[in-house]
């Protein structure tokens, strides 16, 4: 019993470890908020589910999680994406910097979600500054104002501007 408190508490170390590291590397900016209020995913989950259930996308979406993608791990580095892209607000939405971020973007979501052609990620752009939800988490991952400037973003991205 003794020695697997002393393993315990060795694993807990090493894990504030690696978080002092990734707080070193990254910065507190970014490591300072969760995903989404947890309080409502249920709700969520029921909107996503009548409004995207007979997508291909959603499918998509339902296989992946049915084969065990982690969407919390994913959700944070997607937040830590919106922080970087804040970073850049001060920046015209067409410039190279913040267009390669938002191709990021878009590979991120076809790789942790589903395949996400410009249509949908023009309509999640939308999404993003118009659903007070995702408006507040994601100005609250990139500051005031990212939302809006992710959505304009993205539509010079896929008008090709």
């Amino acid at each position: 019993m003794t020695i697997r408190l002393l393993e315990l508490q060795y694993e807990r170390i090493g894990n504030l470890i690696n978080f002092a590291r990734e707080i070193q590397e990254k910065g507190v900016r970014k490591m300072e908020f969760d995903v989404f209020d947890k309080s409502h995913i249920e709700q969520y989950k029921e909107e996503v589910k009548s409004r995207w259930g007979q997508t291909e996308a959603y499918q998509e979406f339902v296989q992946r999680q049915e084969n065990g993608e982690d969407f919390d791990k994913a959700g944070k580095a997607l937040m830590n994406l919106f922080a970087e892209i804040g970073e850049l607000r001060e920046l015209p939405p067409s410039d190279g910097k913040v267009q390669g971020k938002i191709c990021e973007l878009q590979g991120f979501m076809t790789k942790h979600y589903y395949n996400c052609t410009r249509e949908i990620l023009k309509g999640l752009g939308t999404m993003y500054a118009e659903d007070e939800r995702f408006r507040q988490n994601i100005d609250k991952a990139g500051g005031e104002g990212t939302a809006e400037f992710v959505r304009r973003a993205i539509e010079v991205y896929c008008n090709g501007e």
